[in-house]
């Protein structure tokens, strides 16, 4: 697995076992686009960061995301997870894929982060 990649993994745990949003939002460069099948921030950078991802984390009680694999290659890595907590206090399972685009060189920060899943495996949750 690449450095940027693990970085960015180690950042999403600290977000979902603390909720602090600092790690994961300063990966992100000024412009960077944010989405997920609900929500988009687009060109934002670090502040839409933060918010796209305190938003996140509060949508759960609890939170943890699984890495079946990782590749990074160049400039582009690919994750693909299984998140499990609880939603609104009910048990969830959802799974998906996350596409990372950084900015060129070794310590590059995010360009973007688009994430791909089928949010009815979040249930009546997020409905409404």
């Amino acid at each position: 697995m690449g450095e940027r990649a693990q970085k960015f993994i180690d950042a999403l745990w600290t977000l979902e076992g603390t909720k602090d949003v600092g790690p994961i939002a300063s990966l992100f460069r000024q412009g960077a686009d944010i989405s997920n099948p609900l929500v988009k921030h687009a060109g934002e950078g670090e502040q839409g960061a933060a918010q796209f991802w305190t938003h996140y984390r509060a949508a759960f009680g609890a939170i943890r995301s699984e890495f079946r694999n990782v590749v990074e290659e160049g400039d582009a890595a690919l994750l693909e997870w299984v998140s499990e907590g609880d939603m609104g206090g009910e048990p969830i399972r959802y799974g998906g894929v996350s596409v990372l685009e950084f900015e060129e060189g070794p310590d590059g920060l995010l360009r973007a982060f688009r994430t791909y899943f089928d949010p009815t495996q979040l249930g009546a949750v997020v409905k409404g």
